[in-house]
């Protein structure tokens, strides 16, 4: 298993008023908006984190555990947060640093050992992303993707106070693989990540 993971629970009830706040995008968005900007913030002080990072993996082997629960912390916002605006739960994510018992959980296994050569690689930042292009690529589809599967989810919701099964686990994949691709460039793992939305 990829030492990042993503992991939601199951489709199910969902709130009605919810789902027609999702129909009219906006209006959800607007009531994350504290959330969004704290994320946008975050996510350049993740980055900030991250190429510091790097210069400890090259020189010394190891990654500060205070940077790395940074960057897992930020991302962890972050799943929260999606994973609310995409109605993977109806429970408002909290703002909150640390790790609790929210519905859509975030995990990174710490490596043992790291590569100097991808913190290297991280330093030069365009090497590491150019490595990860096709991640890049296939994600910007599947966040187009993603947008339109959860607004044809909010209507379904909207009429049946239901989520789709289906709807809910590409979302799930989407935010999965995003994740995963997000640690690799921070240099959470040195693992590649594989095209894949599944666990």
């Amino acid at each position: 298993m990829y030492p990042v993971n993503v992991t939601t629970g199951q489709a199910g009830e969902r709130s009605r008023g919810y789902g027609w706040a999702g129909v009219f995008f906006v209006v959800k968005s607007l009531l994350a908006l504290p959330h969004l900007i704290i994320i946008n913030i975050l996510r350049n002080l993740a980055f900030i984190v991250a190429y510091i990072g790097y210069f400890f993996v090259a020189f010394t082997g190891e990654m500060p555990p205070g940077l790395r629960n940074i960057m897992v912390a930020v991302m962890r916002w972050e799943v929260r947060t999606y994973g609310w605006i995409g109605a993977l739960t109806d429970e408002y994510p909290p703002f909150v640093w640390e790790e609790d018992d929210y519905p859509v959980q975030l995990a990174v296994d710490d490596p043992e050992t790291r590569s100097k050569g991808l913190a290297v690689a991280g330093i030069f930042l365009p090497i590491k992303f150019l490595l990860a292009l096709p991640h890049l690529i296939v994600l910007a589809f599947l966040f187009i993707g993603a947008v339109f599967a959860a607004w044809f989810g909010f209507w379904k919701i909207g009429f049946t106070g239901q989520s789709s099964q289906g709807i809910h686990d590409f979302l799930t994949g989407t935010m999965r693989w995003s994740m995963r691709v997000t640690a690799w460039l921070y240099g959470l793992t040195d693992e590649y990540p594989p095209f894949q939305l599944s666990a």
